[in-house]
């Protein structure tokens, strides 16, 4: 098990010919602290004037035996990042170490890091129990058992063992490394519970089998870190939810560093210890889950993390507690006077969860809408609703509420659980920021 930093990671790719370079603009709170001439030196020589910026700027430090989950929408450079950690893409500026040792030079071979695939990557021809072996064989479990006079060369055992795998048991010849590789494999299969598919070829295995065969190969080589790049993507909803869980309860009880890639807000705020929020190619914030939902650090990931997800308009201040927009006007608690006086007279973004709002009776702080669409979920009711000149806002109602399609309502907002932000910046604006 080890930790895994990135220090100031950058990763540009060589443009197209005519191509515009637009480097990711994000602002610099959002940054872990780095030392200023470092960073320009890298970005000075890490931006030529023909490349295109995928990662800017990555400081992350994943401690050992955490699960950290990477999120983001797609093309954001989440997966970009896992590929560099693995070695599979090479760094541009910064450091990369994997316990004590800067891997930026080490081939993936030498990283001692396993990888986890979106389409499971196994070799159709071999069966299960020779695709969850392939990399033991390849890997030095013999050399605790160093050779003596007494066994054969090492390429007659290998030879041996070869031909007669295909043979019954009782008759396969098994060499000391052999036995080591047979012990760990039957270990992994009986931990996923694939004792019975052993013997089985990929295409003889649902979408679920094959997921636990990938994560079998990987936690067979018992590595430092696991990387996992989306593998839940191609299953369906049933079971991806069963292979959710089982995946957060086997790095629990192997305590292997972690880092796993999705799109899926869901998986990230149910299987993560910590989250990284990216975006254009930059981190945006990095918190416990229930941090990100509760304190987000800008908008983007306000409207990110949360389904529905958050909704935004737009609201003068009057200090010293009063917002106002054109179809309702809204006193904020004591908490905020601090901060509103600094923004007096301004236009801010105000966002508001779909569960912070309710229906209500007629009255100036409340919102006059009308129903556009209802999905009635059984545990939950959600209403998109119409604003004159405004975006739909989503509303989450208790599933007892009937509410017709047309229906003219208002709707009132928990005001302790408003969120305000800056439009320039998108930085968030809280009461205990000043």
């Amino acid at each position: 098990m080890a930790q895994v930093i990135l220090e100031n990671v950058y990763k540009s790719f060589p443009g197209r010919k005519g191509e515009r370079t637009a480097a990711p603009v994000t602002t610099e709170q959002l940054l872990t602290p780095v030392d200023e001439a470092t960073s320009l030196t890298a970005e000075k020589s890490s931006h030529k004037p023909s490349s295109v910026n995928i990662l800017r700027r990555i400081n992350l430090t994943v401690e050992d035996g955490e699960f950290m989950v990477l999120v983001g929408p797609s093309g954001c450079g989440k997966s970009t990042l896992l590929r560099l950690i693995a070695g599979l893409e090479q760094i541009t500026g910064g450091n990369i170490w994997v316990g004590e040792r800067l891997v930026n030079e080490l081939p993936p071979k030498e990283r001692d890091i396993a990888m986890v695939f979106q389409n499971y990557a196994l070799y159709p021809h071999l069966t299960v129990y020779d695709n969850i072996a392939f990399g033991l064989r390849r890997t030095k479990m013999n050399e605790a058992n160093e050779q003596t006079s007494e066994q054969p060369p090492q390429w007659l055992e290998d030879a041996l063992v070869g031909i007669t795998r295909s043979l019954p048991k009782g008759l396969r010849y098994l060499s000391e490394k052999e036995k080591l590789v047979d012990q760990q494999v039957r270990k992994v299969a009986q931990l996923l519970q694939i004792e019975p598919l052993l013997n089985r070829l990929p295409k003889q295995l649902s979408g679920g089998q094959k997921q636990r065969v990938a994560l079998g190969r990987a936690i067979a080589r018992n590595p430092q870190v696991f990387l996992m790049d989306e593998p839940l993507s191609n299953l369906d909803a049933k079971l991806r939810a069963e292979t959710r869980s089982q995946i957060v309860k086997l790095q629990r009880q192997l305590g292997t560093t972690t880092i796993y890639v999705t799109h899926d807000q869901t998986e990230a705020m149910t299987m993560g210890d910590r989250i990284a929020v990216m975006n254009h190619g930059q981190i945006q914030q990095i918190a416990p889950p229930l941090e990100l939902y509760n304190k987000p650090a800008n908008q983007f990931v306000a409207e990110f993390i949360g389904s529905p997800p958050m909704n935004f308009l737009t609201v003068q201040v009057k200090a010293p507690l009063l917002i106002q927009h054109s179809l309702f006007r809204l006193t904020l608690p004591e908490v905020w006077e601090p901060v509103l006086q600094n923004y007096d007279g301004r236009f801010l973004t105000l966002g508001i969860r779909p569960e912070h709002l309710s229906i209500s009776l007629p009255a100036p702080k409340n919102l006059p809408v009308q129903v556009e669409l209802v999905e009635a979920l059984g545990n939950d009711t959600y209403l998109s609703v119409s604003l004159p000149e405004l975006p739909p806002l989503q509303v989450r109602v208790p599933p007892d509420r009937v509410v017709r399609i047309g229906e003219q309502i208002w709707l009132s907002m928990a005001v302790d659980k408003i969120y305000l932000f800056d439009p320039k910046t998108g930085m968030a604006i809280r009461p205990d920021s000043h």
